[in-house]
């Protein structure tokens, strides 16, 4: 058996990654992986055992990236307001949403495949879990609505993904629209009347 090369299971991972962006996930396939790396497409499978794996390393490794960036200390703190903690959660999305305008964007494509039975497995779907926590508590201290946490995550998810993308599209300039203005609009939609 071979020996595993870890640079050239990231250089899979950003192939996979550009399919995504250039094609959605549905056009990922293990032929145009290879073909990207310059590799044998049996060598793909030395790294993942199929294409849903290679999916799923993705979101795996953006939600890696994106909760590397976190400040989860600050997120999970009781000693911090819940609205404040929550505004530190919005504001670091965004933060790293414009730092890294691809990553929400393979994220949000993948995440659309849950309706083409390809699912992320629970241990990878929910790396989130200070998020879930802190969106709970607000729900259940009658902070924020009482609706389905993950229709909270898709407020700050799509709304700061649509903003930013605005952005590095050139479709209007960054200090157009400051973060409070997208903090103002974001708190509107969470918030409890």
């Amino acid at each position: 058996m071979k020996k595993k090369d870890m640079n050239k299971q990231v250089k899979i991972q950003d192939a996979v990654a550009a399919i995504i962006l250039a094609e959605g996930p549905a056009g990922v396939s293990t032929t145009k992986v290879a073909k990207r790396v310059g590799i044998a497409q049996s060598n793909v499978y030395l790294y993942f055992k199929n294409k849903q794996a290679l999916i799923d390393s993705v979101y795996a490794r953006e939600t890696t990236r994106i909760l590397s960036t976190t400040d989860l200390a600050r997120l999970s703190d009781p000693a911090i307001d819940l609205t404040a903690r929550i505004r530190l959660y919005v504001q670091q999305v965004y933060e790293y949403s414009l730092a890294n305008p691809d990553s929400l964007t393979i994220m949000q494509q993948i995440k659309a495949l849950n309706g083409q039975n390809m699912t992320i497995s629970p241990e990878e779907a929910d790396p989130n879990n200070i998020v879930v926590k802190l969106l709970t508590m607000a729900i259940d201290a009658k902070v924020i609505k009482n609706l389905p946490v993950s229709l909270h995550m898709g407020v700050v998810f799509s709304t700061i993904h649509t903003h930013t993308t605005n952005i590095s599209k050139g479709r209007y300039d960054q200090n157009q629209y400051t973060f409070d203005d997208i903090f103002a609009m974001i708190w509107d939609a969470m918030k409890r009347d």
